[in-house]
């Protein structure tokens, strides 16, 4: 095996370093092609079956951000995210309180006080044939929109 000469191995070691250059910006190119996509949770969720929901009833499904209030005229799902900056509500003897900034809203989710620009969403709930509620917190229904069980 003959001796590599100086001139030889520094000549080797720069095409080394150009080609180990194009490869990794190859690299990225090829990454930059690929899209990079994230999914969110679920947009549809079961909640239960309509005895669990009883008229009078409040529930605060935690994960989902959510509550289900049950009145005479049927059942509602009611965003707890707060319109202003995306806090969690809590539930107070008048409505609703935002605990970050302070927005109010009454017991169907509209504005007493700001800065909230909007209501709470309410969402669509259908049912299932087996007879479980399923909410779609992706298709808002307009505030007055009640499910009635069957």
């Amino acid at each position: 095996m003959r001796k590599m000469s100086r001139q030889e191995f520094l000549t080797w070691l720069a095409w080394g370093s150009v080609g180990a250059q194009g490869a990794l910006m190859g690299l990225g190119s090829f990454k930059f092609l690929v899209p990079n996509l994230t999914f969110g949770p679920p947009t549809t969720f079961e909640i239960g079956k309509p005895e669990e929901f009883p008229p009078g009833s409040q529930t605060f499904l935690r994960d989902n951000r959510l509550f289900i209030v049950s009145t005479g005229k049927g059942i509602i799902a009611m965003s707890a995210v707060c319109t202003h900056l995306g806090c969690t509500v809590g539930r107070v003897e008048w409505g609703y309180q935002c605990p970050c900034h302070g927005s109010k809203f009454d017991s169907d989710g509209r504005v007493l006080a700001g800065p909230a620009p909007e209501p709470l969403s309410w969402f669509k709930i259908f049912q299932r044939p087996d007879r479980y509620l399923v909410v779609d917190s992706w298709r808002s229904v307009p505030r007055g929109t009640f499910f009635k069980a069957i």
